[in-house]
């Protein structure tokens, strides 16, 4: 599958910007080109490479209305010529959004899944029966966590001068905890790596990490998680966290999402302003992309096509 290049010529990945009163970098995933800007495209581009290799012809997956790693999916899949599927959480008449309206204009076909079915999304027997009936499928977890995925992530270290061994904390932002896991498994510098989990996951989430890395990195000491900042659930976007995202924007000019991003840069924030970080830490951040869920939020964020790759429904 063809590379993805920065918006510009010449651009950089990298962008310095400011937080409680010290800078720091910031990695600019969601300025990737394609239609599929961010980490997604990392987590999908080895099983899009595993999915050909099997004669796949059909992509499918799970997620909700607002699914990052669904829209990424349908995107790529038009991308790379393959038909694709979404399982949804929810009900048609109530559950249509403007990205299920991108994935439909891709091409991707939305079958919504009852809540109860929906919780069955990782039973062998439901998936082989939701599959039957469709073309040579491959299959992919929610939210696209599966090693392959960890293994693609680890190419965002590509990206980094000398693979980021200049820095002393490399924060993510987690959701699976796959994008972390695959840098995990991968980093070969002196930094920290903590994942800031914006959901409460503390029963899975390490376990289901060190799983992605595998032994021996799986069990080792250079990664942790930092349960303190999901502001309560996930997609939760309370008033105080808006408060943060309209100030940080208007100050640093970054956008930011309002599940991954948003509570990552608030935490950052935290952590420097709490001398949690020490004055002469080197830190970066990861922006991950996710930009399309702004349109979920237009009270806060307007209808946020503004920073959207144009949507090319298929002839």
């Amino acid at each position: 599958m063809p590379e993805r290049k920065l918006h510009g010529e010449g651009g950089s990945p990298l962008q310095q910007t400011r937080l409680a009163g010290r800078s720091v970098d910031v990695l600019r995933l969601d300025q990737l080109g394609g239609l599929a800007p961010g980490n997604k495209w990392f987590k999908l581009r080895e099983n899009l490479r595993a999915a050909r290799a099997q004669g796949a012809k059909t992509l499918a997956s799970f997620g909700g209305p607002w699914s990052n790693h669904l829209h990424a999916l349908a995107a790529c899949a038009q991308e790379e010529g393959f038909a694709s599927v979404g399982w949804v959480r929810g009900e048609a008449d109530s559950s249509m959004t403007s990205m299920l309206a991108d994935a439909r204009a891709w091409g991707m076909q939305i079958r919504f899944l009852s809540r109860s079915d929906y919780r069955r999304r990782h039973d062998p027997q439901f998936i082989s029966t939701l599959v039957a009936s469709l073309d040579a499928p491959y299959v992919l977890p929610e939210g696209g966590a599966n090693e392959l995925a960890a293994r693609g992530c680890a190419g965002i270290l590509d990206l980094l001068p000398d693979g980021g061994r200049d820095y002393d904390l490399i924060l993510v932002a987690c959701g699976t905890g796959t994008t972390l896991a695959g840098l995990a498994g991968a980093y070969q510098g002196r930094a920290r790596l903590i994942g800031i989990p914006v959901l409460k996951a503390e029963k899975f989430m390490a376990a289901d990490i060190a799983r992605l890395i595998g032994p021996p990195a799986g069990q080792g000491a250079r990664w942790q998680l930092d349960f303190r900042h999901h502001w309560g659930r996930y997609g939760s976007m309370p008033a105080g966290l808006g408060e943060f995202v309209r100030a940080f924007e208007a100050d640093a000019g970054i956008p930011l999402d309002p599940i991954y991003t948003a509570k990552l840069f608030y935490a950052a924030q935290t952590l420097i302003a709490t001398g949690e970080v020490a004055a002469d830490e080197k830190m970066l951040l990861l922006h991950t992309g996710g930009l399309q869920g702004r349109r979920g939020f237009p009270g806060l964020f307007g209808d946020g096509a503004e920073f959207l790759p144009q949507v090319r429904a298929q002839e």
